[in-house]
């Protein structure tokens, strides 16, 4: 019964987490862990893996995934709807995240051109939701197993670096990659659970 209890209300604890976080950031607790990621991502610093990395970005860019987003709705039909609507609101939970909590981005060089607030990372959103579901929907494909493990690790690293080069760039604290997973799992589980009520 508490296991049943607890599978059902985990999502929770992604919110929660996402909360205790934020008052942490508002608070500047997490300035020397943001601190040591970014002076991390740092010694990786050159023109060719800058090039690289605005190559990685660009994949969870609003226009990259508008694109695969129309391709999605013209060949998955009622799962390329519901990956788009999926996304959709996931990025307006974003903007609304941004506005109520107003946190500058960081005061480094910024190797690409970013405009808004800092926290949660807009990319990191997009690129667990869409990848995600993407996958989900992989998963419940009549595909070859081993082609659904050969792209599950695909899409995995890719997210993995999709958001390290956010920190890379100059143009996310950690802190708000962390605060992106947490919201973007928190969502993610409540999209698992309509996406198997309506389409499975």
């Amino acid at each position: 019964m508490k296991k049943e209890y607890f599978k059902k209300y985990y999502n929770l604890i992604f919110l929660l987490l996402f909360f205790l976080l934020i008052i942490l950031i508002k608070n500047n607790y997490l300035v020397n862990i943001d601190n040591l990621v970014y002076n991390f991502s740092q010694k990786f610093l050159s023109p060719s893996m800058t090039t690289f990395m605005k190559l990685i970005t660009f994949f969870a860019s609003p226009i990259c995934l508008i694109g695969f987003l129309i391709l999605c709705l013209l060949f998955l039909k009622k799962e390329g709807i519901f990956l788009f609507l999926s996304v959709g609101i996931n990025q307006i939970i974003n903007e609304v995240l941004k506005f109520l909590i107003k946190r500058p981005r960081p005061s480094v060089t910024h190797l690409v051109i970013e405009n808004g607030y800092s926290t949660p990372s807009g990319h990191t959103m997009a690129s667990i939701t869409f990848y995600g579901i993407l996958l989900m929907i992989i998963w419940h494909s009549k595909m070859p197993k081993v082609i659904k493990w050969l792209l599950t690790i695909f899409f995995s690293l890719l997210v993995i670096l999709i958001l390290f080069s956010r920190i890379y760039l100059g143009v996310h604290f950690f802190s708000d990659i962390l605060s992106g997973i947490l919201i973007s799992s928190f969502t993610m589980v409540i999209i698992y659970r309509i996406y198997h009520k309506i389409l499975m």
